[in-house]
């Protein structure tokens, strides 16, 4: 995974198109660490290609006993649709003196490439290390309607929802999350997913050029 997390223990996927697949491969790529995958909203427990353990709606002592062993744990609130909600507060505090790393999602996207963000999102825990904003340029050329969720949200959007996305939507979706995020620029590692064809080839690498040209780390991430 070429994302590089450093001594970052607490790691956020903000944004659409593909936080879940990003986080799973951070898992894996370290396992051999004390690793929890979760989140603050909601989630599809991970299968057990990536995760050792799953744990819904564990006690304190079943998620002390997962975490004190190296490898990949899921852990969250049982809720509705076969998901995961956040731990509870004393039980993610928990996890966090426990795990050597801590891989969670803030929030989501409906299974759109791209988002803006509501008033309430993301949900990021305090003393976040490192926040990575994820954009799937498979929306490139699409109708904003269609493939940014919320698109609503901004006002020239809602008025032409067949606008068509382009590098500038996509540059407007990944700052809308990393001013919704709050946290300092150098909190934020930018990965733009989903470059497959030659032109979103294309396009990820002038919207890598601009990032970078502001101080923000950009990733570039073939489609699977």
């Amino acid at each position: 995974m070429p994302i590089p997390l450093g001594d970052a223990c607490l790691v956020a996927a903000i944004g659409a198109g593909g936080k879940t697949t990003i986080l799973g491969l951070l898992a894996q790529a370290n396992r051999q660490k004390r690793v929890l995958l979760t989140t603050t909203t909601h989630i599809r427990p991970y299968p057990p290609t990536i995760c050792q353990r799953l744990l819904c709606d564990p006690t304190p002592q079943q998620l002390e006993q997962a975490l004190s062993l190296p490898g990949v744990t899921c852990a969250g609130a049982q809720c509705g649709e076969h998901k995961l909600s956040a731990l509870p507060p004393p039980l993610m505090a928990l996890a966090r003196a426990r795990a050597q790393l801590v891989l969670y999602e803030a929030d989501g996207a409906r299974m759109h490439p791209l988002k803006l963000h509501r008033s309430f999102e993301p949900v990021l825990l305090p003393h976040t290390d490192l926040c990575i904003v994820v954009a799937g340029l498979s929306a490139l050329g699409s109708p904003v309607e269609e493939c940014v969720h919320c698109y609503d949200l901004c006002s020239r959007w809602a008025q032409n929802p067949q606008h068509r996305v382009d590098e500038e939507v996509v540059l407007r979706c990944v700052e809308d999350a990393m001013d919704a995020g709050g946290l300092p620029l150098e909190r934020y590692h930018v990965l733009l997913n989903q470059a497959d064809t030659p032109l979103q080839v294309q396009a990820a690498k002038h919207l890598q050029d601009t990032l970078t040209g502001r101080g923000i780390p950009c990733t570039i991430r073939p489609a699977p």
